[in-house]
């Protein structure tokens, strides 16, 4: 562990904003905040996300996969429609 004070970034996740304390954020993550604001279940979603860093500026979040967060980084997730 740093002793340097951990940065936070401010993401939205379907307009409504989190705070984390990575630097990164899997799928799995990003679909559980989704849930956690009232999503609907579904065995599939899709992750798309913008306003990222330059290494990853935008983009679709594949289930498995992590991408790096910057501040106002914003995350759309929907169901494909498969229950």
């Amino acid at each position: 562990m740093d002793d340097k004070k951990e940065k936070k970034f401010k993401i939205f996740v379907n307009q409504d904003e989190h705070e984390i304390d990575t630097h990164t954020i899997s799928y799995a993550r990003v679909v559980d905040l989704y849930l956690g604001e009232g999503g609907a279940p579904s065995k599939e979603y899709l992750v798309k996300y913008s306003h990222g860093p330059l290494e990853n500026p935008s983009g679709t979040l594949a289930p498995g996969h992590e991408v790096q967060v910057k501040d106002g980084m914003r995350f759309r997730v929907s169901g494909t429609g498969e229950s």
